[in-house]
């Protein structure tokens, strides 16, 4: 019998632009399809390096179905 796959969950992620104390700091929010939030915040740093990241919440199975995400992409929403 073949193995269960993990299941994937939509995480957001929100991103902050370094702040060069100018202007306000640039705030954008990605989904990652990923089956814990560790690796959704890893996916999306290495979209954005430079960037400061934080777990912001998940989106729900219906959404992420809707949007047609798969597992392991990162994409802005």
């Amino acid at each position: 019998m073949p193995a269960k796959k993990p299941k994937q969950t939509a995480f957001t992620v929100a991103v902050s632009a370094a702040d060069d104390g100018a202007s306000a700091p640039a705030l954008r929010v990605y989904v990652a399809m990923a089956t814990d939030p560790l690796t959704a915040v890893a996916a999306v740093q290495a979209v954005a390096p430079e960037a400061a990241v934080e777990l912001s919440g998940t989106l729900s199975d219906r959404l992420a179905a809707r949007l047609k995400l798969r597992p392991g992409e990162v994409r802005p929403i």
